[in-house]
């Protein structure tokens, strides 16, 4: 996310408005191109869109953020130009904040905090990589793992998967799905009639330099990532839905995941602890599991985070903690809903910063909080604030 913040340093034309206050220009009338979402849903299917800006005078004309940190760039027309990194020239033009799992995910695990096992894995391995995201993640068969970003200029990135140890456990690679063996493809086609593959799938090779497959499947509403070896052995699946169709919008005005993409990472919704599915049940009439992963948030640590949606409602955010008692519940809202307190803290703690997404937290006791996402040249700080606007804690 940070290589998005050169942006913000390259502006030249910011009032002096936007130079004591924390709040970046934004508009809901902004609409990245359907085909734009397709792409991403079609050749990132591991992914989802976190969030996009718009530039102005420049070669591209969005910069799009996946939840992995990696930036897209495309056109007008939704035409894909290339890696974002490379698109930066240009005048900051307005910009939308569209979580692609629908809430308020806040990228994972602090890096400091990593085992060190994993951080020197990467040094001995990925000389001249560096990490950049890490969070947990939970696979079919592995279970809960650490799924890391690295990243290097002038190289793709690089997705490895580590056990909660810190021991490797995999490397995570896109292939192009016709390039997946055909007996694993015939497996698929044989099995999951009605579905429709996504153009990219995952080869993992792990440890012991075995290689596996992960192919992502769509069937209208369903999705399914299937993971199969080699030899076209099924090894397991995992289910979910997706709201917002094929590349039309999500809640709020953002186009939703689409199609058959934005099977990132998570937790079998079906999988999921009966306490917490029969929370959603009793308090959210009407809403469906979208998608469940592990996150970890100052100053909760390690926690459930759930997606649910409603046909023409925005969708909502919980969180649980491991125990599986309710936590809070997250909606996003815009910089200028949040109370005044909550701003002149931001401005009088954080001089310098825009703030690019908030959000209302809603305790499991009725108290009411803030998290604000605050950028400043290669800088970015996750705040949470008290009704009073008090810092919490910062990530």
């Amino acid at each position: 996310m940070f290589l998005l913040l050169v942006i913000i340093a390259a502006s030249t034309s910011c009032s002096k408005n936007d130079t004591t206050s924390p709040s970046a220009v934004q508009s809901a009338n902004t609409t990245l191109p359907a085909k734009a979402v397709t792409y991403v849903s079609a050749n990132y299917p591991d992914a989802s869109i976190d969030y996009y800006v718009t530039i102005t005078n420049g070669a591209a004309d969005y910069l799009v953020t996946l939840n992995t940190t990696e930036e897209l760039a495309f056109n007008k027309s939704g035409d894909f130009l290339g890696r974002g990194e490379n698109f930066h020239g240009g005048k900051r033009g307005d910009s939308v904040q569209c979580m692609g799992n629908g809430g308020g995910h806040h990228g994972g695990i602090p890096l400091d905090s990593l085992p060190t096992t994993l951080k020197d894995y990467v040094t001995a391995n990925y000389a001249g990589f560096t990490i950049r995201h890490a969070e947990y993640d939970s696979l079919c068969i592995n279970g809960q793992a650490i799924e890391v970003m690295l990243f290097k200029a002038g190289s793709e990135p690089v997705k490895l998967y580590f056990e909660i140890s810190g021991n490797f456990l995999m490397l995570s690679e896109r292939v192009l799905y016709s390039d997946v063996p055909a007996v694993v493809k015939d497996y698929i086609t044989a099995n999951y009639t009605g579905y429709t593959a996504a153009d990219r799938a995952e080869k993992f090779t792990l440890a012991d330099n075995s290689i596996q497959y992960n192919a992502y499947l769509g069937n209208g509403a369903i999705r399914k990532s299937v993971r199969m070896d080699a030899g076209g052995t099924f090894m397991c699946e995992k289910t979910g839905s997706v709201a917002g169709g094929h590349g039309g919008p999500g809640g709020g005005g953002c186009p939703g995941p689409g199609g058959i993409g934005g099977h990132h990472g998570g937790i079998p919704v079906d999988s999921l602890p009966a306490a917490i599915k029969t929370y959603i049940t009793t308090n959210f009439a009407g809403y469906i599991l979208r998608h469940a992963e592990y996150d970890s948030i100052c100053p909760n640590g390690l926690v459930y985070e759930v997606d649910i949606v409603k046909v023409t409602s925005a969708p909502i955010t919980l969180y649980f903690e491991m125990t599986t008692a309710f936590l809070m519940r997250s909606d996003m809202i815009s910089y200028a809903d949040l109370p005044d307190v909550v701003k002149s803290g931001a401005i009088t703690n954080y001089p310098g910063y825009f703030a690019m997404k908030s959000e209302k937290l809603t305790l499991g006791d009725g108290t009411i909080q803030y998290l604000v996402d605050l950028t400043k040249p290669h800088t970015i700080k996750t705040v949470r604030f008290d009704a009073n606007g008090i810092v919490v804690c910062e990530r």
